[in-house]
């Protein structure tokens, strides 16, 4: 007998501190609003986890690269739109200066005009982000694009391409430089060509019909034509980019909803059928205490 009631003691404390475990883990959970307290709770179900939180860490900063990356094309875009409207005013004093009927003075005029248009296309071409990088100089962000030495225009940059991995095994290039659509055109580029043709416009011995007058008008609309052409061309390519950064991201982020969803199915707390779960253990819990209570009054040695 005394055997028999050591035996229902040391069940009745195991199954209070198995109890008393069991209620202290839901309530982790339920503090935690996850299951997966531990690996061993589910050791299959951890490395998923892991292996998803892992590809999820990945693609949440290929998201982030792609938002730098679009900000900076759409940077470039900017300027480059605007070195195109700057042209199309270029392009109207190149006509309207190529005159018989007008003065000296309203040639010079002309070239003082395109002479202001100039330095703003300089200043576009030369322009930075908002931590001081050149944004058309190539890998030398640090180097101004375009100089003027001596009365001539060159361009300092290189002609590297910048690269940033927007999905795994991807990359893409972050930048253009003014040596592709500047100074890569088939004709004198933009600066140098408007330097030639303002030092025409300028002169009161030279006017159309005269060769030299004649021959500078020409290449400047040639120069002007080119310089558009390569631009546009730029700025299509950044359009297709951003397209594609915009696909991409979509993508990044639908994989990231279903990553999400498959890590909250392993981890994520049914709390209603925890809090019910917790129920039934306090109940079972009480009973148990109550029994161990009432054992506890008996003597091992009282009994026969």
């Amino acid at each position: 007998m005394r055997v028999s009631m050591q035996n229902m003691y040391s069940s009745n404390l195991y199954s209070l501190q198995k109890s008393t475990a069991e209620m202290a883990r839901h309530n982790e959970m339920q503090a935690t609003y996850t299951k997966l307290l531990k690996p061993s709770d589910d050791p299959i179900g951890a490395v998923q986890v892991i292996g998803t939180e892992r590809d999820v860490a990945a693609t949440s900063q290929y998201i982030k690269n792609i938002d730098s990356l679009s900000t900076g094309l759409d940077r470039s875009e900017t300027h480059l739109s605007s070195m195109i409207d700057l042209q199309g005013r270029l392009r109207e004093i190149a006509v309207a200066s190529n005159n018989g009927s007008l003065s000296p003075e309203d040639r010079a005029a002309y070239g003082d005009e395109m002479k202001e248009l100039m330095k703003s296309m300089v200043s576009l071409v030369n322009a930075t982000d908002e931590s001081g990088n050149y944004l058309f100089s190539g890998n030398l962000t640090n180097t101004q694009p375009l100089l003027n030495t001596g009365g001539v225009y060159s361009y300092q940059g290189d002609s590297n391409q910048r690269e940033v991995q927007v999905a795994n095994n991807t990359w893409m290039e972050a930048n253009v430089t003014a040596e592709a659509f500047i100074f890569s055109n088939g004709s004198n580029d933009i600066f140098n060509q408007a330097q030639a043709y303002m030092e025409v416009l300028n002169d009161p011995t030279l006017s159309p019909g005269d060769a030299g007058f004649d021959t500078a008008a020409e290449d400047m609309l040639a120069t002007l034509d080119d310089t558009l052409n390569s631009i546009s061309a730029t700025i299509t390519d950044l359009g297709g980019k951003q397209n594609s950064l915009s696909l991409t991201k979509t993508s990044h982020e639908e994989m990231n909803i279903f990553s999400k969803g498959v890590i909250g199915e392993i981890k994520d707390l049914d709390y209603a059928a925890s809090i019910s779960e917790s129920t039934k253990l306090m109940t079972a819990l009480q009973a148990t205490q109550y029994t161990f209570i009432e054992i506890s009054k008996l003597s091992l040695f009282s009994q026969t």
